[in-house]
């Protein structure tokens, strides 16, 4: 498999009054290639979960629902047992350096490392020490 393991706060952008038009040309133009995570959609629910009842949630909760998961449905990729190797392996490796990953992020990198995808975020600190491929749409 090739193409790009999608992050949270790529597909959040999109959803901002003012959305980075890098960001906006990046994902029109790869969306072929864009997979997610199951905990990238988790990530997003939880954001939207933790707003106040009103009308930008249910703006986000309809487009979470009716754009993003049907959007990317057959590439939202599964934490499962060959991911969890992945995983033990990748933990590992950065706490033998000093350097752990949040739970969600090892997940995330662990899942792109297992299926052969570069991440897209913008947090590439977040990642680097991950030994992984990363593009940065907010840049391109």
């Amino acid at each position: 498999m090739s193409g790009y393991l999608v992050d949270t706060n790529v597909f959040s952008e999109t959803q901002k009054p003012a959305p980075n038009a890098a960001v906006v040309a990046w994902l029109r133009d790869h969306e072929a290639e864009v997979y997610t995570s199951a905990v990238v959609i988790g990530e997003i629910a939880w954001g939207i979960d933790r707003l106040a009842n009103g009308k930008k949630r249910r703006e986000l909760v309809q487009w979470l629902h009716t754009k993003v998961i049907p959007r990317m449905e057959g590439r939202i990729l599964r934490f499962d047992t060959r991911v969890a190797l992945s995983w033990g392996e990748l933990q590992a490796r950065l706490e033998a350096s000093g350097r752990l990953l949040p739970w969600r992020d090892s997940v995330i990198a662990a899942t792109a490392l297992r299926h052969g995808l570069a991440v897209a975020t913008r947090n590439e600190r977040d990642y680097k020490y991950a030994r992984l491929d990363l593009v940065n749409p907010f840049t391109q």
